[in-house]
């Protein structure tokens, strides 16, 4: 399927659009999405060549050898490409969608908006509940519960 070094250059190109996006897990969000759609597949596959190649060109090192400033570098110059689009969409869907697929690990992309879930209100409440009411926790749920 994906090789481990196609997964680091995941994990470095994500923590690098949105730090923090590997605490979060957001390679494994991607990860999932490819694994139900082989298309996905694909095109990272070549997304990720081309920027190893560009990365090659440009630095004369692989793009998981490159430095802060040099990756940046390297992004900024293909920012405006469909594989830049894909990862960065990618990325911004598993760093705040809901953790049971993926990504968000322990709903941190939601703890840094202050969002607490999603919130279940019965239809004969409506009018009645003043926003927000959590009704259930995400423990157990979205990640493991705290021992």
């Amino acid at each position: 399927m994906v090789s481990n070094e196609e997964i680091e250059m995941i994990k470095l190109l994500t923590e690098a659009i949105f730090p923090g996006a590997n605490q979060a897990r957001v390679y494994e969000f991607i990860l999932r999405d490819m694994k139900s759609n082989p298309f996905f597949i694909e095109r990272y596959r070549e997304g990720l060549t081309e920027l190893d190649e560009a990365a090659n060109d440009v630095y004369r090192s692989k793009l998981l050898e490159l430095n802060g400033s040099q990756l940046t570098g390297l992004l900024t110059r293909f920012e405006n490409s469909a594989f830049f689009e894909l990862i960065r969409d990618h990325t911004m869907e598993g760093m705040f969608s809901d953790p049971i697929y993926g990504g968000n690990y322990e709903a941190l992309g939601w703890r840094l908006l202050g969002y607490a879930g999603p919130t279940f209100h019965p239809p004969e409440t409506i009018g009645q509940t003043s926003l927000p009411t959590v009704y259930y926790s995400l423990e157990g749920i979205a990640y493991e519960e705290k021992t």
